[in-house]
């Protein structure tokens, strides 16, 4: 009976993070959800590879598609991404490297991608303001013949969310 108590208080607060508190204090003051289209503009897919291949320049725009802040949030016009091999790499044909090309000077963008998701590869991009109050997070998913569609979320928090070095 003990055992069971414990991992419903562990799940009643792994629920509390998702319903806002990030961390304790940190609370998110409005959010709103996202949809995205674009293209990718991809490198030829070596024939010995198969799955995800995200090499090359992906291109997309952001719509708001629910929001509760206000005012509501602006995306950009639109965002772009690199995704190059790592032909230094013992694994060139699985490590890659990736560039937040909309504003390569922004040292807190986290770009990647991985296979699977809503499509052929899914890339996450997150994207911090200055002050660490709010992020885009940004799913643009390869589709066959290059499209992108996806979702994503924006939020504003109480505490800088950028994350630290080493974490």
């Amino acid at each position: 009976m003990r055992f069971t108590l414990l991992l419903t208080a562990a799940a009643l607060a792994s629920a509390a993070a998702c319903d806002g508190a990030v961390d304790e204090g940190d609370q998110i003051t409005c959010s709103a959800q996202l949809t995205i289209t674009g293209s990718a503009a991809l490198e030829p897919q070596p024939p010995d590879i198969s799955g995800c291949w995200p090499v090359g320049t992906w291109t997309f725009q952001v719509a708001i598609a629910a929001n509760t802040c206000n005012p509501a949030p602006t995306p950009l016009a639109q965002y772009q991404i690199k995704v190059e091999r790592d032909l230094a790499s013992p694994e060139p044909d699985h490590t890659y490297i990736y560039s937040y090309l909309t504003d390569p000077a922004d040292t807190t963008a986290h770009v990647s991608t991985t296979s699977g998701g809503g499509g052929l590869c899914e890339g996450e991009v997150l994207v911090y303001a200055d002050n660490g109050l709010s992020v885009w997070n940004m799913h643009p998913a390869l589709q066959a013949g290059g499209a992108l569609t996806g979702i994503g979320d924006f939020e504003t928090h109480t505490t800088n969310q950028i994350p630290q070095q080493g974490n």
